[in-house]
């Protein structure tokens, strides 16, 4: 009788220890920018750190971190090994329309349809594939899905949405069978924040509803797990807030109407293309509600706080207020660590 006893409390240690806190989900929701390029540099190091101690799911790699494509391979090597639990998100954003030191340079959206014809493009996405997954990256943010509008724009395939499709598709298909997950942007259009960099508030005032269907071709044949949403305002969809905070657009339109399972993303969370009225900490919360599952921030820093500790507490402390139920973290979490097993490790 002892033994039984004793093993069925064995099952049970062994079944809570196997279900993380919600402070190590909460940390699964933060992918975090930070400067240094190899191991030993002051801020790599306090990455380092965070990864091992399972404060962050993610990190974000820009120009600063990017000097050769054998060096970036050293350093996600580096801080892949701090954790040995779940697969670190190591992310880019490489569509063309910006560059990466030492990579083979893409043609931006546009260019690529105006100059490479389906073959031509398929080789360069390939190329480009191969190249971020030799320097151990597994996600980017590409491609952009965006219909192209009266001012043209480099980051746009085309105004022709089955065209938008064709490229896409190629592209998000070169970097899945390279272990590269795309994250489809911007969900379901950025306005003129595609080109302004998010730093003005954006209202969509010729909005077509053509726009939705690339969105829902990728999701039909399987290429979409991921998605970046948009900041900007349509009123024809929510007449009150901008796409980030809208559940109508995450929660209705993307998930329940278009049956998209995946992981929705956000970005440009401390610039002026959201409201000045409404702080850091209403960022968080009301995206969160909306549908969000992870938050990106280039820069570690945020108003001398370090943004890791910033979003932690702002989600804890809405838990621990009644703000957000827990099962709301349970099931990001369950989102991303679908999602992470399918990226290359």
């Amino acid at each position: 009788m002892m033994r039984l006893f004793l093993a069925f409390l064995l099952l049970i240690v062994s079944v809570y220890a196997k279900t993380p806190s919600l402070e190590t989900m909460v940390s699964q929701m933060i992918v975090i920018g930070f400067d240094g390029e190899k191991e030993g540099d002051k801020w790599v190091e306090q990455v380092a750190k965070d990864i091992k101690r399972e404060k962050i799911g993610g990190i974000f790699l820009s120009q600063k971190n990017i000097h050769t494509p054998e060096q970036v391979r050293k350093l996600t090597a580096y801080l892949k090994k701090q954790t040995s639990k779940t697969p670190l998100m190591v992310a880019v954003e490489f569509d063309g329309s910006t560059s990466l030191e030492g990579f083979t340079p893409l043609l931006s959206p546009r260019e690529m349809v105006e100059k490479s014809d389906i073959l031509e493009a398929e080789a360069r996405y390939i190329k480009s594939a191969q190249e971020l997954a030799d320097a151990g990256i597994n996600l980017n943010f590409a491609p952009t899905l965006d219909l192209q509008s009266d001012v043209k724009s480099e980051q746009r395939y085309s105004a022709l949405e089955e065209v938008i499709t064709t490229y896409a598709m190629l592209f998000s298909t070169a970097l899945t069978q390279k272990g590269v997950l795309p994250v489809v942007k911007y969900f379901p259009s950025a306005g003129e924040n595609i080109w302004n960099n998010f730093s003005t508030e954006a209202t969509l005032t010729s909005w077509r509803f053509e726009q939705l269907k690339p969105y829902y071709d990728l999701i039909a044949f399987g290429k979409m797990d991921a998605v970046l949403i948009s900041h900007a305002m349509c009123e024809d969809l929510d007449e009150k807030n901008p796409m980030l905070f809208s559940s109508k657009v995450i929660e209705t339109l993307l998930r329940q109407k278009m049956h998209f399972e995946g992981v929705v993303f956000a970005n440009h969370l401390r610039t002026n293309s959201l409201s000045s009225k409404v702080d850091f900490k209403q960022r968080i919360l009301r995206s969160l509600h909306a549908g969000v599952d992870v938050f990106v921030f280039p820069n570690y820093f945020g108003d001398d706080a370090s943004i890791p500790f910033t979003v932690q507490r702002i989600i804890m402390e809405g838990v621990r207020k009644g703000e957000i139920r827990p099962q709301r973290i349970e099931l990001s979490y369950k989102r991303i660590m679908a999602l992470k097993q399918k990226m290359a490790h």
